[in-house]
């Protein structure tokens, strides 16, 4: 028996009761209606798999019933069974995305071919999804530990100055030579603002962190600085520089997803970038173009091998050494640029010039709807 949820939604009594009595000998869960009306509710309460609908029928036509749960963004695959075959039906359909069409008297053998093959797709988009869920797990678990080493990084100075501090205090104390009234406020100012610093640091991380999956409209170089937080103390700690050229865009979508996908894209630059000795340089490029927003983003660090960069997003193929890499970043960069931002990414090798000196690297773009082109689609 398939484990699926479908709602039939058919105005003659007799192949109602006939469909329903063969289809629940196959599926675990089956819902009859002989009127759209009632079905429309059943429907968005229960959230079926699938739909099997009549087209015509007494008040309301099968294609307006799922007309009427795209308006509330309801999206379940339908199949409409019809005797008729005019035009103006086929295209309607065809703008309303419906799955299939049966024709009139049902063949019910082909009808469960269809059902069979629907949940079989049903059952490995299922799959995948767990596997994404597995993979976004580690990738964060990764980020994670990367981030746990920054935290420790960038600690470290407000911490010597907060021991400092109260040593001073302290030793001035048992000295007797502190004085209270000028130099208290200004060792505790300094405290202040070493615990404020430290916490500032723990949000930022704990945000990037968040599973935040709210559309927003944000400003791009909002993101980039959260990215610059990120990974300050690594930048510092090699002398790596940042060089952006931001135009003042905005976005509508998931912030908190697009910072995932350039934090690991930039992650990988400086770790690459860390094992040279000469000048190390990462460009943020951030334009609109076209009604769509162009996020370029570069390094100095040679450029990827020539046998991994068309298997670069692949999953488990990474263009680090084995020890380093897990091949995880950019595979699940890939799949939310395109699965939930809407996007494009790709990368290629390029030889350019900054400062008067010649440079190769890789170059990553990204390419995004801006929020006016959104606005226009909807």
């Amino acid at each position: 028996m398939l484990d699926l949820k479908l709602v039939v939604v058919e105005d003659d009594e007799i192949l109602l009761k006939r469909i329903t009595r063969i289809l629940k000998r196959e599926i675990s869960d089956v819902y009859s209606f002989n009127n759209p009306d009632d079905a429309l509710n059943k429907i968005i309460e229960v959230r079926p798999d699938i739909i099997i609908s009549d087209i015509n029928m007494p008040g309301m036509s099968g294609l307006e019933m799922y007309k009427k749960l795209n308006d509330q963004n309801i999206k379940v695959p339908i199949i409409l069974a019809s005797a008729f075959s005019e035009p103006k039906y086929f295209i309607e359909a065809i703008k309303l995305k419906v799955k299939n069409f049966i024709v009139k008297p049902i063949n019910i053998d082909n009808l469960l071919a269809e059902i069979k093959e629907f949940h079989d797709e049903l059952e490995e988009k299922k799959e995948l999804t767990k596997k994404e869920k597995v993979l976004r797990i580690q990738s964060k678990m990764a980020a994670m530990g990367e981030m746990l080493g920054n935290i420790a990084h960038q600690w470290k100075q407000p911490l010597n100055t907060i021991s400092m501090c109260t040593s001073t205090m302290q030793l001035g104390k048992e000295m007797n030579n502190f004085d209270f009234e000028n130099e208290l406020d200004e060792y505790l100012n300094n405290i202040m603002e070493s615990v404020n610093y430290m916490s500032s640091t723990i949000n930022d991380f704990q945000n990037y962190l968040k599973p935040n999956k709210l559309e927003t409209n944000f400003h791009l170089d909002d993101t980039i600085e959260k990215v610059e937080k990120l990974i300050s103390a690594q930048c510092k700690a090699h002398n790596i520089k940042v060089i952006k050229n931001i135009e003042n865009t905005n976005l509508s979508s998931y912030q908190n997803e697009l910072l995932q996908v350039i934090l690991n894209i930039v992650k990988n630059a400086s770790d690459e970038l860390i094992k040279m000795d000469s000048e190390k340089y990462i460009f943020i490029d951030i334009f609109e173009e076209d009604g769509e927003i162009t996020l370029k983003i570069k390094d100095n660090a040679g450029g990827i091998k020539q046998k991994d960069i068309s298997s670069i997003f692949k999953l488990y193929i990474t263009g680090k050494d084995d020890t380093d890499g897990t091949g995880i970043g950019l595979y699940m960069t890939k799949q939310i640029v395109e699965n939930s931002l809407e996007g494009k990414i790709t990368v290629e090798n390029i030889d350019f010039t900054y400062n008067d000196k010649k440079y190769t690297g890789a170059e990553f773009t990204i390419k995004i709807k801006s929020l006016i082109n959104k606005l226009v689609d909807a």
